[in-house]
């Protein structure tokens, strides 16, 4: 196991905490939106203020923007769902990011999928549907299943960009662009939606809050942006499934 793998395995465990800390934050009075916005809010507030650009980097910056954007709309889709539709449901369906990665890099990037790695992700696909629990739908409980499958798409997609850049830029910038547009999305969203409250009902809420701001999102976000330019997105896809055994 080299480093790159190391830190993406390490990534993946932080990240594996989001839906747990999630329930928890849903189930002290916060909406969907405002877990959504505090899991980016936390690190924003700690990363953005040396936000600094050369020219040359503006177009990386800006594709790392649209990235956050993106992903700040289907975590909040993801968050939407797990209120909505059977929880082990709404897991299963995010950590089938490696087997969406794979026919991602197949069908964008031209990257056949090697014997052994489709076995790894029908293995996943068979251990996240071990936990998943056959369920009956209501007619309102199909749109925010659909809405389920934006996160892994976007990470799977993001993971391919991320292991293969246009353009260099240091971990924390790409962090730190990334936040912005998650930032840009949800705050706005979150005026507008007028919550009943902003903060958790009980003390023990805020260190959910700092938990899923820093041990979820902000640690692990910046070790696999370290980790996947090293491994490549295949494996790093394949390395990153540990976070369903974490979930």
């Amino acid at each position: 196991m080299n480093s790159g793998q190391l830190l993406v395995i390490t990534a993946a465990i932080g990240f594996g905490l989001n839906p747990m800390l999630a329930q928890l934050l849903l189930a002290d009075g916060l909406s969907p939106l405002l877990v959504s916005l505090y899991r980016f809010a936390i690190p924003a507030l700690i990363l953005m203020p040396w936000l600094r650009l050369d020219r040359t980097e503006y177009a990386e910056g800006l594709i790392m923007l649209v990235f956050g954007i993106a992903n700040g709309l289907a975590m909040l889709a993801y968050f939407y769902a797990m209120t909505r539709v059977p929880i082990t449901l709404a897991i299963f369906i995010y950590y089938s990011y490696p087997v969406m990665s794979l026919l991602v890099g197949w069908l964008v990037y031209g990257k056949r999928p090697t014997p052994n790695r489709t076995i790894s992700a029908l293995l996943i696909i068979i251990a996240a549907s071990l936990a998943c629990k056959p369920s009956v739908f209501a007619a309102d409980q199909w749109l925010p299943l659909l809405g389920c499958f934006l996160a892994p798409l976007v990470f799977a997609i993001s993971i391919h960009y991320w292991s293969n850049p246009r353009q260099a830029l240091a971990p924390l910038q790409r962090m730190r662009c990334g936040l912005l547009g998650h930032l840009i999305v949800l705050l706005p969203l979150a005026v507008l939606s007028q919550p009943t409250t902003w903060l958790p009902a009980s003390n023990s809420g805020y260190l959910w809050l700092i938990a899923l701001g820093g041990l979820a999102t902000s640690l692990p976000q910046y070790l696999f942006t370290l980790g996947a330019p090293k491994v490549g997105p295949e494996k790093t896809s394949i390395a990153g499934a540990i976070e369903l055994v974490v979930a």
